[in-house]
């Protein structure tokens, strides 16, 4: 009997093919970025070891087409880099599109990294792409859904303390002149986390604040550039590190701790500089990493979270969930981690599972 049960498990195991979107061209910040260039060779590699097609699409300049009842992905092409490129207007023999990708909800998974940041780095009309897939029921990772609420950290803090998760106490800031409210209702001292809830990148978008006379020049500042800016104000949970999860749905794949960068520094981004190592976790701390990714209606997420000063028996500071986080630095730690998750998909039962949902 045993053996027979094997063999089902494996019968339903195939390939598929992976699409990932991209958004290569649209870095919110002005230094170069490597992370995209590793991530893509990482799956890349990853998906030839395990006999997986894998495509890469940018949205700029994507569109979809149909013929004989069958879809297309039509994208350009990217350069040695992993960047689009991008067609000249005066040459009009230049660059050309990839070749038309073959699309079907039975044997492809949609993967959008490149959907970007909510009113910084994102076109609605990626979205609204990725949302028609999902009507026509590809399997997409992120969901849209998952994506929008991980996109704010203001919303990822009300779906996880709705949970029951412990978050630092966070208020945002409607107006250039409602810092003194703000601050009196987030009930703490300074010093004070003053982030953007949407749009920061690797760390960047995050300060510490020491004083209101700082507070108020700050949110006056950034409410002058961008006048519908949402901004936060956190409390400073003093720490010497943090740790990153990767959840697939509702497992703990792996987990990494990260030092804060330095003495003059509170954030702990490998992609800044970062050290991480190898961390395992608390039943409390496992249990709440994938309340987290429930939570949020997250399938494939990391969750990052500051420990409790007694982690065996408090809950860990839940800071916020990524919905497509990068594989790079936990691949280091724990090797074949991307692997798994390949590997996984190719059990047909995992695409309609939503066991992000389950209790």
């Amino acid at each position: 009997m045993e053996k027979f049960k094997s063999f089902i498990t494996e019968a339903k195991e195939e390939p598929y093919k992976l699409v990932v979107f991209q958004n290569s061209n649209d870095v919110i910040r002005d230094v170069k970025d490597s992370a995209l260039g590793e991530l893509t060779e990482l799956l890349k590699k990853t998906a030839k070891s395990t006999g997986i097609e894998i495509y890469f699409v940018d949205f700029t300049g994507l569109h979809i087409s149909k013929k004989n009842n069958k879809q297309y992905i039509n994208s350009f092409p990217f350069d040695d880099n992993g960047y689009v490129e991008l067609p000249d207007p005066k040459d009009k023999e230049g660059v050309g599109y990839q070749d038309p990708i073959e699309i079907d909800p039975e044997n492809t998974i949609i993967m959008p990294r490149g959907l970007g940041t909510a009113g910084m780095s994102n076109n609605q009309t990626w979205t609204d792409i990725i949302k028609d897939f999902e009507l026509q029921e590809f399997l997409t990772i992120p969901s849209v859904e998952n994506w929008t609420i991980c996109s704010s950290k203001y919303l990822t803090d009300i779906y996880c303390r709705n949970a029951g998760l412990r978050t630092p106490n966070t208020i945002p800031i409607t107006y250039s002149e409602d810092t003194e409210r703000a601050f009196k209702e987030l009930n703490t001292k300074f010093p004070i986390i003053l982030k953007t809830s949407t749009g920061s990148q690797t760390g960047v978008g995050v300060v510490i604040i020491e004083s209101m006379r700082s507070l108020n020049a700050s949110v006056q500042m950034l409410k002058l550039y961008e006048k519908h800016m949402p901004i936060l104000i956190q409390e400073f949970i003093k720490t010497d590190y943090d740790v990153r999860v990767v959840i697939l749905d509702g497992k703990v794949l792996g987990s990494m701790k990260r030092e804060v960068i330095s003495d003059g520094d509170f954030r702990s981004n490998v992609s800044l500089g970062a050290e991480s190592s190898a961390f395992e976790l608390t039943e409390i701390e496992a249990r709440d990493s994938i309340i987290a990714a429930k939570s949020v209606s997250g399938r494939l997420v990391g969750v990052d979270f500051i420990p409790a000063k007694n982690r065996e028996k408090e809950q860990p500071y839940v800071l916020e969930v990524n919905a497509m986080p990068g594989f790079g630095g936990i691949e280091k730690i724990k090797k074949g981690l991307t692997k798994e998750i390949l590997e996984y998909f190719k059990n047909r039962d995992n695409w309609t599972l939503d066991k992000s949902t389950e209790t």
